[in-house]
């Protein structure tokens, strides 16, 4: 494992999205697994709700990792939320991440989104092998995600992710199925009925269906540990859409 004391986190796939400022103590690898590195965030910062990720992400880094007391020249790992996620805030979250890991020569890590979801399920609703994961994608349309196989519940497996229509969603879905992510947030019959009446399909508190900056740490901090890394060249963003001009040139 590198040698990590100082890290960030970004989350910006989901809006108005967050980060995280943290330091590792020595002896941090005494703790139990699943428990490890929940209490060692320093600081964290919910960006503003106006004026755009874009705008906002840079000024909220400095000042939250000036709060932890620190700057951003001593981070030595940056995590990121690679979505799936809406195009812009996505980009700017990758974007950032990976900029700041060749200025600095640090680590960084790229977490999905739906992986920070379906371990916040877990802890709120019990262990569970397969969570199903979905977006709101626009169009009246879910981006639906299998997150499955977890290890020490913090790094799952994401199946590749296909746009589905919530009522042909709804019937593929096995009894005792959790279920989670923005995707339940969405205005449409269908998602409506189903937290009204789940019936024998689990499904966490609404809070958890955002992801949480603080698990985005956890589930980064883990992976560094075991030995997983990602090379800032090699770091892709999941978008729930091509882009509006990568599907006119598909016309």
């Amino acid at each position: 494992m590198p040698s990590i004391h100082k890290f960030l986190a970004i989350e910006t796939s989901t809006s108005p999205g967050s980060v995280a400022a943290g330091t590792l103590p020595s002896h941090h690898a005494e703790k139990p697994e699943s428990r490890r590195f929940e209490n060692f965030l320093v600081q964290e910062s919910q960006l503003p709700k106006e004026g755009g990720q874009g705008r906002n992400l840079m000024p909220t880094l400095v000042a939250t990792v000036e709060s932890a007391g620190w700057s951003l020249n001593k981070v030595d790992l940056v995590v990121v939320a690679t979505g799936p996620g809406p195009f812009t805030g996505l980009r700017v979250g990758v974007t950032t991440a990976k900029a700041l890991a060749w200025t600095n020569g640090c680590s960084l890590v790229g977490i999905s989104t739906a992986s920070c979801l379906a371990t916040q399920a877990v802890a709120e609703c019990g262990s569970c092998d397969q969570v199903e994961v979905i977006f709101d994608a626009g169009r009246g349309e879910l981006y639906v995600a299998t997150a499955s196989q977890p290890i020490d519940n913090l790094i799952w497996q994401i199946s590749k992710g296909t746009i589905r229509k919530p009522a042909e969603w709804r019937k593929t879905l096995a009894p005792g199925s959790l279920v989670t992510g923005p995707g339940l947030a969405m205005q449409h019959d269908v998602i409506h009925e189903l937290n009204d009446n789940p019936g024998t399909l689990k499904l966490p508190p609404a809070p958890a269906w955002q992801p949480y900056v603080r698990t985005l740490s956890c589930i980064g901090l883990a992976a560094v540990e075991k030995g997983i890394t990602t090379p800032p060249a090699e770091l892709a963003p999941t978008y729930l859409r091509a882009s509006y001009a990568e599907d006119r040139s598909r016309t």
